[in-house]
């Protein structure tokens, strides 16, 4: 009997195996998409140096003094973009309302001011230099102290 019993058991474990429908491998495919925008980054800033432009009775401060330095962007984009840049603003130092003041860019692609100049167009690429330049003009002596200043550049791919 309890052979019997083994015999049955096998039987119908074999059977269900037999009977039992075939897997069959199946594939999917699975989507991906993306969008890649406009970018720029300023990829370094170098300080520039502002000089007075005489020695005695000195009204303005500028970078394109002689003695001055102008301040120096690195630009990357991975598309054409526009630059512009702002007037400069004090940040530091005796203060005063300058009859006189101008952000500038040079650049191998173009130059433009604060004063409504057109925005440089900027190439696709990475590295691309600009040197930046500024003045502020007081129309009177100034005052001894030691001033700072910044411009803003804005680039618009």
């Amino acid at each position: 009997m309890i052979r019997r019993s083994l015999l049955t058991a096998a039987l119908i474990i074999v059977g269900s195996v037999a009977v039992a429908p075939k897997t069959m491998a199946q594939t999917a495919d699975v989507p991906f998409t993306a969008n890649v925008g406009s970018a720029c980054n300023f990829d370094q800033i170098i300080p520039g140096k502002l000089v007075l432009n005489q020695t005695t009775n000195a009204t303005a401060l500028a970078a394109g003094f002689p003695g001055g330095q102008f301040g120096k962007v690195f630009v990357s984009c991975n598309q054409g973009a526009r630059v512009s840049i702002s007037k400069p603003q004090q940040t530091g130092g005796p203060g005063f309302t300058p009859i006189h003041s101008a952000g500038m860019i040079n650049s191998p692609f173009g130059s433009t001011s604060s004063q409504g100049g057109s925005p440089v167009l900027l190439p696709s690429g990475s590295g691309l230099p600009l040197d930046i330049d500024m003045i502020v003009d007081k129309g009177s002596p100034l005052v001894p102290g030691s001033y700072s200043y910044v411009t803003t550049l804005t680039i618009v791919p």
